[in-house]
This record gives C-alpha cells, sequence and structure tokens, in this order.
C-alpha cells in the first residue's frame, strides 16, 4: 500500500486555483464542464490517456486515482522528462491548474509537482477526501460548497475562513501571532511551529539569518531573501501567505542596516489583525462560541521518510494517532503510555512528552503539567491504517540517545536532529545553519554563518578567540579530504593575511577586532570521523602552525549540555584544540547512558 502525506504545504497560493483542483470533483461545475468538452481533447497529450479520461468525465465519474489527478513527468516519446519543459500533459489537475507563464506562452497545463501541491492542499483543508486503500480522491460536502460558491463572494471568504480555522498548523500560528507583542519573521514562527526536530520540519535561528543578510553583499542578499529557510519556515512563510489574503494576518516589510551601515531591506514580519485575533478566539471557544473541531489526518502526523526506510514514518504517525485518541479519556502520562501499549506501542516517557509537544506546535492544544495532560481541543475523528509498523535499528539507537538528553539536559528539541541531519548529505546547509545556531543559542559564543564562493561555512567567536567552521555530513562517517584540507588551510591564511586583494569578499571581517592574532583556531563538525580523520588534522596543523580539531555531534551536544550545567566554561574551548577529535566529555564508546 502506498502511504501519502497531507497537511503540510509548501508552494500553492493562489485560492482561484484551488477552487479549481476542487472542481474537478464536481461534475455540475463549470470547470469539469470544459475538461469533458475541449480540455482532455486539447491539452491532454496521450491518446489512451485522453480516451480514458474523456470515458471517466462523460459519465460524470467524480472519485479519480491519483495517477489520474497528478500524473508523471513524461515527453512526447513516454520517456521519463528531463526537465519541467519536456513534460507533456496526463493529468486531471496537470490541465486544470495553468502555470504562472501562461500568458506569455503557449503552455496551457501544469507540471506533476505542482499538481500534486494543490491536491494535498484541498485535501488537507478537507475540500477533498482521500481512500488510502483505493488510493482515490473524492469531493467532500464542504468541497462541494466551496465549488458551488461566487468567487470573491463573501461566502467564499467564510468557507474559506472557516477551514483555515480548522487547520491546525494555521490555528497554530495565529494563536503565536495573539499572543506575540510584536511582528514575527518566518523563523520565529517556523521555530515553534509543526514536529520541530524531525526532518521535514527544520527552521533557521532568527538573529542568524539576519547577521547573514546583514554581512552578505549584493549579490547573495535576493537569495537569503527568498530561497534560504528551513522547511518550517517555508511553511510558515505559504501559511501567513494565506492568512494575509483573508485578512487574519498583515504582513510588513523591514529594513536593517548593514555591516557597511547602508539601509537594506530585512525579511517580512507577519503580525495579527484585529479580525485575526477575534476569529482565533471563536475558534478556540469563548463563553459565546462553540470550538471549531480541528481537522486532523493520520497523513498529517510525519511528513519525511529516511532513504530506505519505508516503515518508521508511518510507525511516527500511528503513535501520535493513538496518542490523539488516547487523550480524549486519559488525562495523565501513565494512562497514555498504557492506551498505547494496547496498541503494541511501548514507548519511553521522554518520547510521550516529545510527542506531545510537537503536537502542540503542530497546532493541537494540550495542557502538560507534571504527569497530567489536557486535549483542550475537539479533534474530527480520523482513521489509522490497520497494520504494525516499527522503527528501523538506527531509528531506536538515535531515539535513546535523543531521550537520554530530553531526560538530563534541556537542550532544546529542536537541535537534536542534529544526530539525523549530520549523517544526510543533502541537508548540508540545514547542519551548517543549525550547527552556527547551537552555538549562539546554547554555548552563548557570537556565530555567523556565512557560506558561499571562498568562505568557510560559519564564524565562532567571542572577544577571546575565533574559530573557522566546516561543517560536514556524510552517511558514513567523514575521513580524510585533501581538497577540503586545502580549503581550511586556505580560509585560515586569508584571516591571517586579510588581504583583500587575494579575497575581495573580507569574511573575516565578522569576527571581532578584540581577537588576539594567535587566538583562531579551525573546526571540523561531523556526525562522525573515519580513523583517516587524523591524518586530515595533522596535515591542516602541519601546513598553517594554527590548532584546531573535529567535534562529532554527539559530544557537540554533550558539550552544550556541559555548558548549560556550567560544567565546561567556553573560555577554556581553545585548550581542547589540539589538532585531534575533541572529547569535551568523556565517554564509553557507543554509551548514551552517558548523558
Amino acid at each position: 500500500m502506498v502511504y501519502r502525506t497531507f497537511g503540510w504545504v509548501q508552494n500553492p497560493s493562489d485560492f482561484r486555483k484551488l477552487k479549481k483542483t476542487v472542481q474537478v470533483f464536481d461534475p455540475s461545475s463549470d470547470h469539469y464542464k470544459k475538461m469533458k468538452d475541449h480540455l482532455i481533447k486539447e491539452e491532454i497529450y496521450f491518446p489512451e490517456d485522453k480516451e480514458k479520461f474523456q470515458n471517466a468525465l462523460d459519465n460524470c465519474v467524480s472519485e479519480f486515482s491519483y495517477r489520474d489527478l497528478v500524473g508523471d513527468s513524461f515527453d512526447k516519446n513516454h520517456k521519463r522528462a528531463k526537465k519541467r519543459s519536456d513534460s507533456v500533459a496526463n493529468s486531471l489537475l496537470q490541465i486544470s491548474i495553468l502555470p504562472q507563464s501562461a500568458k506569455t506562452k503557449s503552455k496551457r497545463y501544469t507540471d506533476n509537482w505542482t499538481a500534486d501541491g494543490f491536491l494535498r492542499w484541498a485535501v488537507s483543508l478537507n475540500f477533498v477526501s482521500y481512500n488510502r486503500v483505493k488510493d482515490t480522491f473524492k469531493i467532500t460536502t464542504l468541497g462541494k460548497k466551496f465549488s458551488e460558491s461566487k468567487d470573491d463572494s463573501e461566502e467564499e471568504n467564510n468557507i474559506l475562513k472557516k477551514v483555515m480555522l480548522r487547520y491546525p498548523p494555521a490555528t497554530r500560528i495565529l494563536s503565536l501571532l495573539d499572543n506575540s507583542k510584536s511582528g514575527m519573521t518566518k523563523f520565529s514562527i517556523g521555530n515553534q511551529l509543526g514536529f520541530i526536530g524531525e526532518k521535514g520540519f527544520t527552521s533557521y535561528d532568527e538573529d542568524l539569518m539576519i547577521d547573514w543578510l546583514k554581512s552578505a553583499d549584493s549579490k547573495e542578499l535576493a537569495k537569503i531573501r527568498v530561497d534560504v529557510e528551513g522547511t518550517s519556515d517555508k511553511y510558515a512563510r505559504m501559511i501567513c501567505g494565506w492568512l494575509s489574503k483573508l485578512n487574519l494576518v498583515k504582513k510588513k516589510t523591514t529594513t536593517y542596516l548593514n555591516s557597511k551601515n547602508e539601509s537594506i531591506t530585512g525579511f517580512q514580519e507577519y503580525s495579527i489583525t484585529a479580525e485575526g485575533a477575534h476569529a482565533i478566539r471563536q475558534a478556540n471557544g469563548s463563553s459565546k462560541n462553540k470550538m471549531l473541531p480541528k481537522f486532523v489526518m493520520w497523513e498529517f502526523l510525519a511528513t519525511e521518510k529516511s532513504e530506505g526506510d519505508s516503515r518508521s514514518r508511518e510507525y511516527i504517525r500511528t503513535r501520535r494517532a493513538y496518542t490523539l485518541k488516547a487523550l480524549k479519556n486519559n488525562h495523565t502520562l501513565d494512562t497514555v503510555l498504557s492506551f498505547l501499549k494496547l496498541h503494541n506501542i511501548r514507548e519511553e516517557k521522554q518520547t510521550l512528552i516529545s510527542d506531545l509537544q510537537k503536537l502542540i506546535s503542530f497546532g493541537i492544544r494540550i495542557s502538560i503539567n507534571k504527569e497530567s495532560v489536557i486535549l483542550r481541543d475537539d479533534i474530527v475523528d480520523f482513521t489509522i491504517p490497520n497494520e504494525t509498523f516499527s522503527l528501523v535499528e538506527s531509528n531506536i539507537a538515535f531515539e535513546k540517545i535523543k531521550n537520554q538528553f530530553r531526560k538530563h539536559s534541556k537542550i532544546p528539541e529542536k537541535y537534536l536532529v542534529l544526530f539525523d541531519i549530520a549523517f544526510d548529505p543533502k541537508r548540508n546547509r540545514d547542519f551548517e545553519i543549525i550547527t552556527a545556531g547551537l552555538f549562539k543559542d546554547i554555548y552563548g559564543l557570537k556565530a555567523v554563518h556565512l557560506g558561499g564562493g571562498n568562505k568557510p561555512d560559519g564564524a565562532i567567536y567571542n572577544k577571546k578567540f575565533g574559530i573557522i567552521l566546516d561543517t560536514k555530513a556524510y552517511g558514513g562517517g567523514y575521513g580524510k579530504n585533501i581538497g577540503q584540507i586545502d580549503e581550511m588551510v586556505r580560509y585560515i591564511e586569508d584571516n591571517s593575511k586579510r588581504d583583500i586583494e587575494r579575497n575581495p569578499n573580507e569574511w573575516w571581517e565578522v569576527f571581532d577586532a578584540d581577537i588576539p592574532s594567535d587566538q583562531y583556531y579551525y573546526l571540523w563538525v561531523s556526525g562522525k570521523f573515519k580513523k583517516t580523520f587524523k591524518e586530515q588534522l595533522y596535515q591542516t596543523h602541519l601546513r598553517t602552525n594554527v590548532n584546531g580539531g573535529g567535534l562529532e555531534v554527539y559530544q557537540l551536544l554533550l558539550g552544550a549540555d556541559a555548558v548549560q550545567k556550567k560544567n565546561l566554561d567556553v573560555n577554556e574551548i581553545p585548550k581542547y584544540m589540539k589538532n585531534e577529535v575533541i572529547e569535551f566529555v568523556p565517554t564509553e564508546e557507543n554509551d548514551p547512558e552517558c548523558v
């Protein structure tokens, strides 16, 4: 069986196209008639698809498979398209959602990726229902009302507002804004949104991003403002966009002074409107209003699956789904854990507490007070697959380590994701920014993310010392790499010589001017180092006469815990720079209990 993801939408934002998506399932709609009368004939490329869709619509079919709705990325030869512009129309949603370039180009259909996004959106707002056994979709009663409402009418507007107030991530954002005394950027919202600390829910530190923007050159500015964001930050930006169109949220452009004392455009800030504040309070239930029940599906409760692991995501969804069902009649942590055991889910209390906190940031109102836990929302009943799922061994091991941190430290959950991303080469930028954020938030050092051409990943410093930071995410561990030795040597020499002819971007200017010239160090951070890495440290020191080291993520977090507990003075960190792999806290090999 295919298990899909709903509840989280990154790109669609056009309510008109959303309505077209819903009208695909409504035989009485004008759009359905247009598809039947001419769109299928004119736009669908392959004859077999054209015949299949025409027969379906001629017979007023209103339930369609995922393949019929989203299609694939095929070229005219029915081979996988090498680029989007080569793909041909082969699904109902592809011919329903016009691309932005439709007015200037002849292409009158979209790609399968965009079609999938609009379908997810329609399902997430309960306009379209999903049958996971058949992998098919059809319109809901609410979707029918939306389909029949007049464009830009008060009825349409009220329907959209109502579904937003039943959609947990939207109510989470409205509540955050309602409780904030000032505007919030996508980063400050994303930092408190979704299943924090998991793949698919990264958020970048707001101060770190603002500092990066201030230190960026003119070529980097637009890219940082638009393209550099965690997935939760992107969800925050998209949902705020929907809410602003409904006058529940307002947007404001900010300005900052950069490192050259010039005014630059900053990140957009969001704040709640009077109408938005009134709406969220009504939705949450007041003396005069009955609370709106939240719409939730099993498919909302985790998004990403790890490569080669098709079961852990479904296990986490099921665990959280049964947790929500348990909360209807169970009001202590122990009774919820007992309920989970009845459904063959045996977890530690720390995992349950973590799940409860993540359900809160997802948008479900839950009160936790020591051993007491109270569900404060009504939730529309939902189904759970009748199948047994389990975590893979690697995830079980990481979860045990994370639980030790949850139990014995105060490290925020968002930094425990480092155990995952440090071994994922596809998430290099996440690794760079979150590592820098940890040094800033927990170690209490100044941290600037740099990145880009001819720059290290980051600079970590205070008035006494500076560290040139490079992060390496490798699945099997990081070993000696001659090219990366050369890079680090160049960064060290750049900082030492500070010659703008040698490197005109002057990245070293981020360091504090009071740092003594002999108090600069280099540092590689990775998930795990191979034995050959020691040679890399030796060669770097030999070529520069500068000291440094390597820091594995486990020790990075143990060090953060030690700083919080005042067992490690950050000003003593230079003493650990001995051109070897650093151990802030002595541990037994592979022993997570040492936390």
